[in-house]
């Protein structure tokens, strides 16, 4: 590392720490309209620029909040969107949120994070994260073709990380799992043979199959996984008047269109809503985590 990079590294570090605490308190007073702002001017999230951007999440994730921002800045004043200069993900990315690195992440939700952190119940992705299609190696779309039901699903192997909530409902639901901790490395893993196929949201398969689809991937034809698995922001559980901030600014922006307008000038967005209304593939729904299920965060 430079010493000039060193210093900027640095710099935003001490910044980041000295500035993420967004309004932060104990009180939860219910939002009635008045103009009182946070008392921060910096709103910090996730990287989202100098990572290797795969598909439109963060992108999209990261504009929607600046959405929410403008939506209440007349309510609550201006607030300063920052990234961080490093990509942290997963367990890392929440105990950063705890620790006030971060201020809002966005996130499958969970039991257990909804147990750990404040979640803005607004579904972020609408259904599309509720179906998913699979990623399969090139020619073997003949084992897939077979799979009428989930017993079926369970004779074959998939591939997911163990942080993610799938792996949980997947395996409530008995299906057979190979677990890595990298989202990049599964595909990778799927082509080397390691595990039979790769569970894809609706809106991610398009966007991956251009970036990795050289290794021998393709979309598998017949099937649409279906289970519960809503995305919503989420904030340390204290930050309560930053959840009321942007659950309104969430509510302003699906009332007046301007959510679903952003949401479809996403075209990985667009394609998997199109899949959706137009497919003709076998649904195999999966059982719900049930609430006294024991799952880790």
């Amino acid at each position: 590392m430079s010493k000039t990079i060193g210093r900027n590294l640095r710099f935003w570090v001490m910044t980041l720490l000295c500035l993420s605490s967004v309004g932060t308190t104990s009180a939860s007073p219910v939002y009635n309209g008045d103009t009182s702002s946070l008392p921060a001017e910096f709103l910090t999230i996730r990287n989202t620029s100098i990572a290797v951007i795969d598909v439109d999440e963060d992108y999209y994730f990261s504009r929607l909040l600046r959405l929410v921002i403008s939506k209440t800045q007349s309510d609550w004043g201006a607030l300063e969107v920052k990234e961080l200069p490093y990509l942290i993900e997963d367990r890392r990315l929440r105990a950063s949120l705890h620790r006030g690195i971060v201020d809002v992440i966005w996130s499958p939700t969970s039991r257990a994070h909804e147990q750990d952190m404040l979640p803005i119940r607004i579904s972020l992705l609408k259904n599309l994260n509720n179906y998913r299609v699979l990623l399969i190696r090139e020619g073997e779309q003949a084992r897939f073709s077979s799979v009428n039901s989930l017993v079926d699903l369970a004779r074959l192997r998939g591939g997911i990380s163990p942080q993610w909530t799938d792996a949980k409902i997947m395996e409530y639901n008995n299906l057979l799992l190979v677990k890595a901790v990298g989202y990049r490395k599964l595909f990778k893993m799927l082509a080397a043979n390691r595990f039979d196929y790769y569970s894809r949201g609706v809106y991610q398969v398009h966007g991956e199959l251009k970036m990795y689809g050289h290794l021998g991937l393709q979309m598998e034809e017949k099937l649409l996984l279906s289970y519960p698995n809503e995305v919503y922001f989420f904030v340390n559980k204290n930050n309560t008047k930053l959840a009321q901030r942007i659950e309104v600014g969430l509510s302003r922006a699906l009332a007046d269109g301007s959510f679903d307008e952003l949401l479809m000038s996403i075209p990985s967005y667009k394609k998997g809503t199109e899949l959706l209304k137009t497919h003709q593939r076998r649904v195999l729904t999966l059982k719900s985590l049930p609430a006294n299920y024991i799952t880790m965060p």
